[in-house]
């Protein structure tokens, strides 16, 4: 019995005709030498995936993410000091909540005095119609090598039931396909649910059924920080190619008055982001009779990076 059973797993396994495109190796695809994922942005975007910015309205989201196509067609080498690893600088942008006007008063203030390169900005395409949109974008992609595939936002396309996760990847499952196909990255713009606001950023506080979450590669959250009002938490709250420690901390931006974003450079550990984590400890110090000084000190070696402007503002 034993020796049949060996027989039968030395049999051959060949396809022939056009299923030996569809059914590929592990063989082949091993000797394709990929000793990594590859990242638009690193640490943040890998290529070729789908990928979602989520956080709650108001927060600079479709800033963030015009930005990030403006640094693309630009040729930048980093954004916000993330790695850029584009290939052709060509970025399409779905906006469906914004027309022409409101983009080109974006564009107009994010450029201000300075005089934008109309032969680079002409490598970002924007689409507002959304009728028969993947052929279309099906269409423009495979006669077209395109980075990024904007989607501004997930909740105006889908038009299902958001917590039906079947109907959700069905959904994703179009987009995917031209990700896959074609190596282009699709990232989509959606909210947060009402009532995790002021808690730690997670992956499960995005809207909807999981299954949108389950598709992504990568999550990146966007939270406004509840002291300074001018800064954002940009937090990747899933990420496949990345390690738990890696995503641990939040990345603390900086919203400017030309509605884009600079990178602080500092961090903070995502659970430590909500104020009223230490908010009773500074009250506690103070009441002891400790400066702002001392309490601002105490807080970083915790983790904690508060001001002594924001203390008094906080405390009193």
């Amino acid at each position: 019995m034993e020796e049949n059973k060996n027989k039968m797993t030395d049999l051959p396994f060949h396809i022939e005709g056009s299923l030996s495109k569809l059914f590929i190796g592990a063989d082949v695809i091993k000797r394709k030498d990929h000793n990594e994922i590859k990242f638009l942005v690193d640490k943040l975007i890998p290529r070729g995936t789908l990928c979602a910015l989520v956080g709650e309205s108001d927060t600079g989201k479709s800033s963030l993410l015009r930005q990030l196509a403006v640094s693309i067609v630009y040729g930048d080498s980093d954004f916000l000091g993330f790695k850029l690893d584009d290939s052709c600088r060509n970025v399409i942008y779905v906006s469906t909540e914004d027309g022409e006007m409101a983009t080109s008063a974006w564009l107009n203030k994010y450029f201000g005095e300075e005089v934008a390169n109309d032969s680079r900005l002409s490598k970002l395409k924007y689409l507002y119609e959304t009728d028969g949109i993947i052929k279309n974008l099906n269409d423009v992609v495979k006669t077209n090598c395109v980075d990024l595939i904007i989607i501004d936002s997930y909740a105006d396309l889908f038009n299902g039931s958001m917590n039906n996760s079947n109907e959700v990847r069905s959904f994703l499952n179009a987009y995917n396909q031209i990700a896959i196909k074609y190596g282009v990255t699709v990232i989509f713009l959606h909210h947060t649910k009402k009532n995790t606001s002021g808690t730690v950023p997670n992956k499960n506080s995005i809207l909807g059924s999981q299954g949108f979450e389950a598709k992504m590669r990568s999550v990146l959250m966007l939270t406004q920080d509840e002291v300074e009002k001018s800064l954002r938490h940009l937090c990747v709250v899933k990420n496949n190619y990345l390690a738990d420690k890696a995503k641990s901390e939040s990345y603390i931006l900086k919203f400017n008055d030309h509605l884009a974003f600079e990178n602080t450079g500092n961090r903070i550990e995502l659970d430590k982001i909500v104020y009223q984590d230490w908010i009773e400890d500074a009250k506690d110090m103070r009441e002891k009779g400790l400066s702002y000084r001392m309490i601002s000190e105490r807080l970083k070696e915790d983790g904690y990076n508060v001001s002594k402007s924001v203390l008094q503002r906080k405390l009193s």
